[in-house]
């Protein structure tokens, strides 16, 4: 018994065979039936649909045999996959490579085989259609010809399983995308719902609290009340203020229709003070007028994305630049260190920014500029998209 030669491309041939996920799965009827159909047309009582892996031949589809496979060191197919057509053994007991064959000298006793290749669309020869005799046979052109044309049939039954098996595998990433999205969307609401707590308790309470005892102070002390009055008079001016900040945090007071750039660029202003890098913004846009939600999104965004960047060390520039085509575009650079576009992306997802942008039909690009700056260009509607429609990225 001579064994086959491992193919010259063998290492991408068993990657590419892996793609189609096929060894040790349950039988499906589409492989048993064209099986049975080959059987049939031959005449033959054995017929397969076989993929060949690296130590073992896999049964995919058969008629006339229980086995599921065999090694490969035995298989009539791994001879197959070292030529280009159909392979024809006419008495096996005469041929040098298989005349001690255990499926030829034992009790299976095959004398005849002829196997075509499966070619994968990417050139890739992963098994083969083949029939088995326990007589000596010929095959002539035309048959030769037949059982091609199966192996090109087994290829597209291949190739549909494995788009079938994608679509699934994508709906599957799409609803664990969706609640991841949604996942994070309630610990963002969670997260905000603590900070204004915070900021209540902290801020307004206290500050009522000290209003409170100065006017009592006045009501007992008249001597001193004026500067009672007046540091009262002061502390309620600024919990007026602090409200102000908080509700435009939660929902800026956005009219219909805004100057949406003029917008953003007053919001840039109230906080820019508050992060540890300098932020410098560019608006040329500011006439142009959009929908609140946009304008909103647009500020959620940058909110989002300086706090992601402030829990970097290293940045100390981020300029801001807002402006108008078709679209609303704003884009944010930064200083900061060269990243990798995974974890940029990663960043983008985290921080609740990828969210925000595809609900309102958004679109994200992110990129390194050829000054050596980390790049985040957002692309919003200057209406809010009906179908929520973004952009991979």
């Amino acid at each position: 018994m001579i064994s086959a030669a491992l193919p010259e491309n063998e290492e991408m041939r068993l990657f590419d065979l892996a793609s189609y996920d096929l060894l040790d799965t349950e039988t499906e009827e589409p492989f048993d039936e064209l099986s049975e159909l080959v059987s049939q047309y031959f005449n033959c009582p054995i017929a397969l649909v076989t993929v060949i892996d690296k130590d073992r031949q896999w049964f995919k589809g058969k008629k006339g045999t229980t086995e599921t496979g065999n090694t490969r060191e035995l298989s009539f197919c791994s001879h197959a996959l070292l030529i280009n057509e159909v392979m024809v053994v006419e008495d096996a007991v005469k041929d040098k490579r298989f005349f001690d064959n255990p499926v030829v000298a034992g009790d299976f006793k095959i004398r005849f085989y002829a196997g075509a290749p499966i070619i994968s669309t990417d050139g890739y020869k992963l098994g083969t259609v083949c029939i088995y005799d326990t007589r000596p046979r010929k095959l002539s052109a035309v048959k030769r010809n037949a059982l091609m044309l199966f192996s090109k049939q087994v290829t597209r039954l291949l190739e549909l399983r494995k788009k079938n098996m994608q679509l699934r595998q994508r709906a599957e990433e799409v609803i664990t995308f969706k609640s991841e999205i949604f996942g994070r969307f309630i610990q963002q609401q969670e997260a905000d719902k603590t900070a204004i707590a915070f900021d209540l308790h902290e801020d307004f309470a206290q500050g009522i609290a000290a209003v409170l005892m100065m006017l009592q102070m006045a009501k007992k002390n008249t001597a001193a009340s004026s500067d009672h009055f007046s540091n009262a008079i002061f502390q309620l001016k600024e919990l007026v203020v602090n409200i102000r900040n908080l509700s435009y945090t939660i929902t800026p007071p956005v009219p219909g229709w805004v100057a949406g750039g003029q917008l953003v660029l007053e919001y840039i202003e109230k906080i820019a003070g508050t992060y540890p890098f300098k932020i410098a913004v560019k608006n040329t846009g500011a006439s142009k007028k959009n929908s609140a939600d946009i304008t909103l999104c647009a500020i959620r965004i940058i909110d989002q994305w300086l706090k992601a960047l402030q829990k970097k060390k290293d940045i100390k520039q981020v300029q801001i630049n807002i402006a108008f085509a078709e679209q609303f575009v704003l884009s944010i650079r930064d200083d900061g260190a060269g990243e990798s576009m995974t974890d940029r992306k990663k960043e983008v997802f985290e921080n609740m920014v990828y969210d925000r942008a595809w609900a309102l039909g958004g679109t994200i690009e992110l990129s390194r500029t050829t000054a050596g700056k980390n790049l985040l260009k957002i692309l919003l509607p200057l209406t809010k998209s009906s179908d929520g429609v973004i952009a991979p990225v």
